[in-house]
């Protein structure tokens, strides 16, 4: 392995250590705010509404990069479609995450329903996947943009295809609950 590409992920390393803490540090200062701030009734309605988006955004980008994805995998599509939306859609991704966190400490989370830690576990799982993914993004941006997805070895087959799946569940397990906590309350 020659020097720059062990210098640049050790970097890319140190980039994603941050970024795991930084994810971190903005869930728990969302759970704080909600825990302790108190805010005005006429917030409620705007904070459901940047919550709302941020699930459209977040979960639009996640299925849209997977289903990318996915028709690759099958052959529909080649590497280079997958890298072309992944570029476009990731920042998205990351706009709904961060847009659910800043809005959810306005809504007052309740910590004592099981649903709502579950669904917070949810939020935080696709956002951490969503940093381990730039590993993934990284290696794959290594190889030709035709190499079909079979050619693959199967250990980052299956890194794929758990780092999809992952996305997909914690995505939908995190909109289910919210639907449910939403018309519940």
């Amino acid at each position: 392995m020659s020097v720059r590409l062990r210098e640049s992920r050790r970097i890319a390393r140190h980039e994603r250590a941050l970024a795991y803490w930084a994810v971190l540090l903005a869930m728990g200062l969302s759970l704080w705010v909600g825990m302790t701030a108190v805010p005005p009734e006429w917030m409620r309605i705007p904070a459901l509404f940047v919550h709302l988006g941020g699930v459209i955004v977040g979960l639009g980008a996640a299925v849209l990069l997977e289903t990318k994805g996915l028709l690759w995998a099958v052959g529909r599509n080649t590497l280079e479609d997958v890298r072309r939306i992944e570029h476009t859609v990731s920042p998205l991704a990351w706009m709904g995450i961060f847009a659910l966190l800043a809005s959810g400490a306005f809504l007052q989370p309740d910590l004592t329903n099981p649903l709502t830690v579950i669904k917070m576990c949810a939020v935080l799982l696709a956002a951490m996947n969503g940093v381990a993914m730039t590993r993934l993004t990284d290696e794959l941006a290594r190889l030709p943009a035709e190499v079909r997805f079979g050619a693959l070895p199967l250990s980052m087959r299956a890194w794929s295809i758990w780092s999809a799946t992952v996305s997909q569940a914690s995505w939908w397990t995190a909109v289910i609950i919210g639907m449910i906590n939403t018309t519940t309350r």
